[in-house]
């Protein structure tokens, strides 16, 4: 046996005995596996985050639609009721009051609401009746936002952009009670 043929045998027996160990394979498997599952819960962290914002702006445009659907006379866009009404509207959306306060939302603020009113066409038509209740023209009021997420920061650790929160709310304008 020369010699090249017994370090050979050697190795090879090596090779064999670390195959059959088990001992370091679970803090191999451990090293793999325990970075993707923190990925992941911090991934599904950032994910719930981003949809609680995105529940707490909607709920505050849902509130300002419906304080403007009661407010006094919204198909008068020159009136300084209206234009306080909207401001109010404003304030209680992104704060939660109409005298202002802190943000529901931290980067959220009153001048990122957008309101306003339309007019809907309730004419009838020649046989029938209108499609709604009401006179032969309904107004609809819109409270709308776009607002680019304060994310946690994972997000950015992929290089993805920052995730943008669009919301819209409509009421039907019934005017005061």
């Amino acid at each position: 046996m020369t010699m090249m043929t017994g370090v050979w045998w050697v190795a090879v027996r090596m090779a064999q005995a670390l195959r059959r160990d088990c001992k370091g394979s679970a803090l191999v498997e451990g090293a793999v596996v325990v970075p993707v599952l923190i990925m992941l819960l911090f991934g599904v962290y950032e994910f719930s985050w981003f949809f609680y914002q995105q529940h707490v702006i909607s709920t505050g445009l849902r509130d300002a639609a419906r304080y403007l659907a009661r407010s006094h006379d919204p198909s008068d866009f020159a009136s300084p009721i209206w234009g306080a009404a909207q401001e109010s509207a404003k304030n209680l959306a992104a704060t939660g009051s109409i005298g202002g306060g802190p943000a529901r939302v931290k980067g959220w603020t009153a001048a990122m609401v957008v309101p306003r009113c339309s007019q809907v066409d309730n004419s009838p038509p020649a046989r029938g009746q209108s499609a709604y209740r009401g006179g032969l023209a309904i107004y609809v009021v819109t409270v709308s936002t776009r607002f680019t997420d304060p994310s946690l920061g994972f997000f950015g650790l992929f290089g993805l952009p920052l995730p943008i929160i669009s919301v819209s709310h409509s009421e039907r304008a019934i005017g005061p009670g």
